[in-house]
């Protein structure tokens, strides 16, 4: 199969992610307007920077809580420390021979969901990979500069129900990767435990959401690695 037919088959297997980027899009572009942005400027932003989530904390770090330049950047940072670790199950996975500017091409659009999808899929290809990253990318900036424009005009009911389809997503790619490796469930409990006693345990619930979330991937992960150690060691003899 051409390059060309893979980056067309990850383009259609991107699209229902694409969709359900839309509502995300629109808040954050909407939280853009509210606080002052300009419509261009947003653009700029999601088409640039291509964050989520990271933006929609820069705005209410920025414009609301009126953080320095050193604040935003060490918080935004901490976010996005998990993909040094994400990012991995797809390089790892990448064929051998893929080229750096493939390599960068993969990295750039990668997102927790499609990062999901593509290791569910144990897809090597990188222009499958780019082109699942594609459709997620253009419906994410895309929306996000109509919610600058339009955002007013959508009913708060409507946006908060929309809000639903991201997490839904999720949770089915989820519920596929348990399905086909069920024994990771076990790493789904460490999580959930992990993040209780973040939340509410002394001191744990004082630790920052980004440390919290680098703290319970690497926790949960080194318990199930160090459990299942010798496991794995004889399935590969």
């Amino acid at each position: 199969m051409t390059n060309t037919a893979k980056y067309l088959k990850g383009l259609k297997a991107g699209i229902g992610m694409g969709i359900a980027y839309i509502p995300f899009g629109l808040t954050v572009g909407l939280i853009a307007k509210n606080n002052g942005m300009y419509t261009i400027v947003t653009a700029a932003m999601s088409f640039g920077i291509y964050a989520g989530g990271s933006e929609a904390m820069l705005l209410k770090m920025v414009y609301e809580q009126h953080s320095t330049a050193i604040e935003v950047i060490i918080s935004v940072f901490m976010i996005n420390l998990r993909y040094l670790l994400l990012n991995l199950l797809i390089f790892r996975q990448l064929k051998s021979g893929t080229k750096l500017f493939e390599k960068i091409l993969v990295g750039a659009g990668l997102t927790d969901e499609t990062i999901t999808y593509a290791v569910i899929q144990e897809e090597r290809s990188p222009w499958y990979i780019i082109g699942l990253n594609t459709v997620p990318y253009l419906c994410y900036a895309s929306s996000s500069v109509l919610g600058s424009l339009f955002g007013n005009m959508i009913p708060e009911t409507f946006r908060a129900s929309l809000s639903f389809i991201l997490y839904s997503i999720y949770f089915s790619l989820l519920v596929m990767s348990l399905q086909k490796l069920p024994k990771f469930f076990e790493v789904v409990l460490y999580v959930i435990a992990a993040k209780l006693a973040f939340m509410y345990l002394p001191v744990l619930n004082m630790v920052s959401s980004g440390w919290a979330m680098i703290l319970i991937m690497i926790g949960s992960s080194l318990i199930y690695a160090i459990r299942h150690r010798k496991d794995e060691i004889k399935e590969n003899e």
